[in-house]
């Protein structure tokens, strides 16, 4: 019963990161996807990543505690590299609805007075291509083996697989039987 929890929360997790993944990618190209669904994918982007954060919440809790004593390399690149994904995304997230044209929220921040919302916003989507490359670059192996066990499991009709590629009988239309 606990590998088929685990399964599921792998699954959950796999679904999430790859909607983040597609809402990052049309998030990027503001003409793709118009203003008005660029600020509500923003939206989503941000309730998909709290939704991630409260998901891995145990993990971050428990590398917060353990972060200065006895804990491996890896996982300490991996909560910094977490740490600055998350305040990168806030920053981008938060400055998205600050500057936001067509959402209708009125913030009472005053987005002409000279401070760099816009700007701020767009260096930290810039920011984040870096931050996003290392963090797949970091999980590559889970996101493969994911991907593998959750959408690429299909076998085609009239495809047979085998455990021994070897052991496959000969294609009849191929002989050797040529002078």
């Amino acid at each position: 019963m606990a590998r088929n929890l685990l399964s599921n929360r792998n699954k959950l997790n796999l679904f999430l990161d790859l909607a983040l993944v597609v809402i990052f990618v049309c998030e990027s190209e503001m003409r793709f996807t118009g203003l008005r669904n660029h600020e509500l994918f923003g939206l989503a982007f941000g309730l998909i990543i709290l939704v991630h954060l409260v998901l891995h919440w145990r993990w971050i809790v428990t590398i917060t505690k353990t972060f200065f004593r006895s804990l491996l390399h890896q996982s300490r690149l991996n909560y910094v590299l977490n740490l600055a994904l998350f305040l990168d995304a806030a920053t981008m997230v938060l400055t998205g609805i600050v500057i936001s044209h067509t959402l209708g929220l009125n913030l009472g921040i005053d987005t002409h007075s000279g401070f760099p919302w816009e700007r701020i916003h767009i260096l930290s989507a810039e920011l984040s291509l870096i931050i996003v490359a290392l963090h797949v670059g970091i999980h590559w192996k889970w996101i493969a083996t994911q991907a593998k066990k959750y959408l690429f499991t299909f076998n085609l009709p009239g495809h047979r697989t085998t455990t021994n590629p070897v052991s496959q009988p000969a294609n009849p239309a191929i002989t050797s039987s040529e002078g």
